[in-house]
């Protein structure tokens, strides 16, 4: 057994920011699950299936944040409590929606928490480049699945 890392005012900062991520990707891989069984409309099967492929990441996405906050000695807290209290996207009305009106609110849902993270990307620069990296990375990707879902949308847009 190793003592964790001594806490210190900055790794508390960095701790919570990470924090703050976790909650945001928990958050939304919930909401992805929820999108996951109310889609309807033509695409509902590719859509049903690319959903669940989105979940996934951001669960592995929460986790690698959460690790690096444990690495720095800060436990983060990924409860539902916790995440209610600590994301700020807007819920998904348990109802059916069509395919396009999924993508679109996915969609405005990654972008919110890229943009959020990236905030947090940059303040943590000075801070703590390891946990800067493990932001960078979920931007990254965050970026990558906006890009994907903005070009199923077409003449939805």
């Amino acid at each position: 057994y190793l003592p964790p890392l001594e806490v210190n005012h900055e790794r508390e900062g960095v701790g919570e920011e990470l924090q703050t991520t976790l909650h945001e990707l928990v958050d939304l891989s919930l909401i992805g699950k929820q999108l996951h069984w109310a889609v309807v409309g033509p695409l509902f099967r590719p859509l049903h299936l690319q959903l669940d492929e989105l979940v996934d990441t951001w669960r592995e996405l929460s986790d690698t944040v959460a690790e690096r906050a444990v690495a720095l000695g800060f436990v983060p807290d990924g409860q539902a409590k916790a995440v209610a209290a600590g994301s700020q996207l807007a819920a998904i009305a348990p109802t059916a929606l069509e395919d396009h009106l999924v993508v679109r609110e996915l969609t405005h849902r990654i972008a919110e928490v890229s943009e959020q993270v990236r905030d947090r990307m940059n303040r943590l620069g000075d801070a703590d480049l390891a946990s800067q990296d493990v932001l960078i990375e979920v931007v990254r990707e965050l970026e990558k699945q906006q890009w994907m879902l903005r070009a199923q949308l077409g003449e939805h847009a």
